[in-house]
């Protein structure tokens, strides 16, 4: 009888475990001098690692940051903008809306990028912005004169391609006292393919021309045969030439 002997392996296994104490840990940052504000900040730059325990195989790393003010920190702002309405109108728009601030700060400073269009560092909404790159740093200041915290926004005003639209003024006074002289209709320039024509009360035609521009071509209030028109109530009818509806209207002539 053939004989079956068994054999059995018993592995033991134990847990190890190893312990290290708490640091703090602050191996990056940078800081300097804030704008033209004098005042300098220091701040940390990511989440840090440092080795503290390590082998062939394994290592064991601890990495936390703690702020360097103490206190709470709570300026919170709400920004808004807009870009440029049409082409060439360069009405961008940024606002800082002012939601809460930290009860040390005594003063907020606004430093803008470009610094030219706030060299006041107060402007909390700057408006007639040609399309480009802007940022804002937001610093409150405590009474030490000491920034506690601060808010950065960045921008980039968008350039339109679309072309303004006419608006079209409904009174002028052609009297020859400089102010007010001629009909303006505005954006006009926009579409130089144009054609104004005026016309009375009754419907017949008193003026008309082509590529209105408001400087060297326009309408001052005259016939087309040069005699002065009488105050009152005129219509107009533009193409501006792309294809568009024509625009009609009424304007209000008041002269001596």
């Amino acid at each position: 009888m053939k004989k079956i002997i068994l054999f059995f392996s018993v592995i033991s296994l134990s847990s190890f475990a190893q312990t290290i104490t708490p640091q703090v840990i602050n191996t990056a940052g940078g800081g300097g001098t804030v704008g033209s504000t004098g005042v300098e900040t220091y701040y940390n730059i990511g989440e840090p690692i440092t080795s503290t325990i390590n082998n062939s195989s394994n290592t064991i790393t601890q990495g936390f940051l703690q702020p360097d003010i103490l206190g709470v920190l709570d300026l919170s702002i709400t920004s808004l903008f807009q870009n440029e309405s049409c082409l060439n109108q360069k009405d961008g728009l940024i606002s800082l809306v002012l939601n809460t601030v930290p009860s040390s700060a005594i003063q907020l400073l606004y430093v803008w990028s470009p610094s030219s269009i706030c060299p006041s560092q107060n402007c909390t909404s700057i408006d007639s912005l040609q399309p480009g790159l802007y940022s804002v740093t937001v610093i409150a200041m405590n009474s030490s004169n000491v920034a506690i915290d601060s808010v950065n926004f960045n921008y980039t005003v968008l350039a339109s391609t679309e072309p303004c639209q006419i608006i079209v003024y409904n009174g002028f006074t052609p009297n020859g006292d400089g102010i007010n002289d001629n009909w303006v209709i505005e954006n006009i320039d926009n579409f130089p393919i144009n054609s104004v024509s005026i016309f009375n009360r009754w419907g017949n035609k008193v003026w008309s021309t082509d590529n209105y521009n408001n400087n060297t071509n326009f309408w001052d209030g005259k016939h087309s045969n040069g005699s002065t028109l009488t105050s009152g109530t005129y219509f107009y009818v533009i193409d501006i030439g792309n294809g568009k509806a024509i625009k009609k209207g009424w304007v209000e002539l008041t002269g001596k």
